[in-house]
């Protein structure tokens, strides 16, 4: 009974240890709102914004319409929560640029980046020149790059990407 407790222990303890090193999330979300043109209207997305759970800081810029969200780490905000903060407010969501933490799947023609906590998953495009994917398939990845603009109430399904690293 005692090496069954203790067995049941250690797994527990060791399917902690492996998935906090593989945690996936948004780190920062870069916004652009459209239809944004009063203090009202820029104090009413950074209050939406900042009750996404794991928001740490919102900065909104009147003049541009950029909305730059930075976010705590382990966090599991989704895009979706993003762009419903901006469509509750009568605006329309364009082009965001995000940094974000996840895992390279699919294939090395077909690669994907999947948002864990998330159901977040996006296609792999680059924006420039393409990277070799197969050594980074099934590691955890830090990828900058843009989502593109999304019908109303939808996620994008592509990534176009600028930058990928291999996460520590």
């Amino acid at each position: 009974m005692k090496n069954t407790i203790n067995k049941a222990l250690l797994l527990a303890c060791g399917a902690v240890l492996s998935t906090a090193g593989a945690h996936a999330e948004y780190r920062q979300v870069n916004l652009t709102v459209f239809g944004m043109d009063c203090a009202p209207c820029a104090h009413a997305i950074h209050v939406s914004m900042k009750g996404i759970q794991g928001v740490n800081t919102v900065d909104v810029d009147l003049n541009t319409g950029l909305v730059t969200i930075k976010l705590v780490p382990g966090n599991n905000a989704a895009m979706r929560q993003f762009n419903q903060a901006v469509e509750k407010n009568g605006f329309t969501h364009k082009d965001a640029t995000v940094v974000v933490r996840g895992t390279v799947t699919g294939t090395a023609a077909a690669p994907m980046l999947e948002v864990a906590g998330t159901k977040d998953q996006f296609a792999l495009r680059p924006a420039g020149g393409a990277i070799d994917m197969a050594g980074l398939l099934g590691k955890t990845v830090t990828v900058t790059g843009v989502l593109p603009q999304a019908a109303r109430g939808k996620v994008p399904d592509t990534l176009r990407y600028s930058a990928i690293t291999e996460a520590p």
